[in-house]
């Protein structure tokens, strides 16, 4: 009676171990999934002003115009995409809005 109890139980802690490898296996498709999902949005622009931000890049006030110039060389979009993700990443506090002086009027700029 008790060598059939221990197989049994063995048995059920195999069936258990199976299910728990299965689900594992599970786990990691779906972290790959993530992982490219992630790679995927650190391709988009603000990403890619906060690049420019870490790398000093607004250590000097910059309007919308001179990210656009410094990004288009790697990232090519339109002026105004520039223009909406950078008042965007302001409001999260990532970067800070000040003024600039272009030619004879002020502009919006950003500084970190």
């Amino acid at each position: 009676m008790r060598r059939k109890q221990l197989i049994a139980s063995l048995r059920q802690i195999g069936q258990l171990v199976t299910e728990c490898l299965e689900a594992a296996g599970d786990k990691a498709k779906l972290s790959q999934k993530h992982l490219a999902a992630d790679v995927q949005a650190k391709n988009t622009l603000p990403p890619r002003i906060l690049e420019l931000r870490d790398k000093s890049f607004f250590a000097q006030p910059k309007t919308a115009r001179d990210v656009h110039a410094k990004l288009s060389a790697s990232y090519p979009c339109e002026l105004n995409r520039v223009e909406v993700a950078l008042p965007r990443l302001a409001e999260r506090k990532k970067l800070r809005k000040a003024s600039k002086q272009v030619g004879r009027k002020k502009q919006a700029a950003y500084v970190w």
